[in-house]
């Protein structure tokens, strides 16, 4: 760091200025200052100038490490990535990762040309966000400011997605029947369709009346209908103590999605979309019944932090969309009065 000192009757400059390994040695000079201000000032900018040099110079820190570089030190950090994080890694390093973190921007611009046509804006999002995600890693990592990527024009967000109870439970009974137990537990507990595809005897607990998510390690209280469908599973299975719960048609474990050569999509898709074509059910995913829960959930009074907590959510305010669906529901109830 820089340091100033009165000399005289001025103050004089000296020490050093570190950017990631690159270290500038200032010898002592004078600010040509008397007053401290001044001088300060004075410190302040020379120590930008030797920053921006030693970061954007021709063998500055920017220019020398690439965006590929950025993308192996995220997936390299302690607890690693996302399997679907490192396949958009590996996309943004197949298109632009040769580019020099200096020109970020520029790569993003370009990855955005060559990769993202026709892709929907909350896809392309997901692609900034861990792009930024890496270089943000590396900066840290090497003492620099990032570059900051250009945040898309702002997502409309579509409100949650939930059925009638009768719809809902139609559409229950639509699917094929080692699926329908699976969309229950959906519908009834709000869980990621992958949590409760990976979902093991050993972490439900009857006596407890609880199901343990370990991916997150997040406790939630079983529903007395997920219960009642799953201890029927239980006892036809033998009683097991450990094992999947959930199995395919032929008796095995589902194929894990962050497992797929691309993420995302669902074992069970193909099951569900016959099963909303029987119900008569349109526009309706399978994460949408996480969705139908958590709207019920705020419809049966049930306070939003309770929900964070059983669904999971990290932050309150992803939950906090879901309390709009009480207004709606308050409406709809009060015109029933005659």
């Amino acid at each position: 760091m820089l340091t100033i000192r009165r000399r005289g009757i001025v103050f004089h400059i000296r020490g050093s200025v570190r950017v990631g390994k690159e270290t500038r040695l200032v010898v002592e000079h004078t600010t040509g200052c008397n007053r401290r201000d001044e001088a300060e000032a004075y410190k302040a900018k020379l120590e930008a100038e030797i920053r921006a040099e030693l970061l954007h110079g021709a063998a500055g820190r920017a220019q020398s490490l690439t965006v590929a570089e950025a993308g192996l030190r995220w997936i390299n950090r302690p607890g690693g990535v996302a399997s679907y994080d490192r396949w958009r890694l590996s996309e943004i390093n197949e298109a632009v990762g040769d580019y020099p973190i200096s020109k970020a921007t520029d790569a993003w611009k370009e990855f955005r040309r060559k990769r993202c046509q026709g892709l929907k804006p909350a896809t392309v999002e997901r692609f900034r966000s861990v792009f930024q995600a890496a270089l943000n890693f590396l900066a840290k990592e090497e003492g620099f400011d990032a570059p900051k990527i250009p945040l898309l024009d702002k997502i409309k967000v579509k409100p949650p997605r939930y059925l009638p109870a009768s719809q809902a439970q139609a559409l229950i009974e639509s699917y094929a029947e080692h699926v329908s137990p699976i969309a229950l537990t959906l519908a009834y507990q709000g869980l990621r369709s992958g949590e409760a595809m990976r979902l093991d005897w050993g972490y439900v607990n009857w006596q407890a009346n609880s199901i343990f998510i370990p991916e997150v390690s997040r406790t939630i209280t079983m529903h007395a209908r997920v219960r009642k469908a799953l201890h029927r599973i239980w006892v036809a299975a033998g009683s097991p103590t450990q094992g999947t719960v959930f199995l395919n048609r032929l008796g095995e474990p589902y194929s894990d999605p962050r497992e797929y050569e691309l993420p995302g999509g669902s074992p069970i898709r193909k099951a569900h979309a016959t099963a909303c074509r029987r119900a008569g059910v349109k526009n309706f995913t399978i994460h949408d019944w996480r969705h139908h829960w958590a709207c019920h959930c705020v419809m049966a009074g049930i306070d939003l932090e309770t929900i964070r907590l059983e669904g999971g959510w990290k932050d309150l305010r992803m939950v906090q969309r879901y309390a709009t669906v009480s207004s709606e529901h308050r409406q709809a109830e009060m015109q029933k009065l005659k």
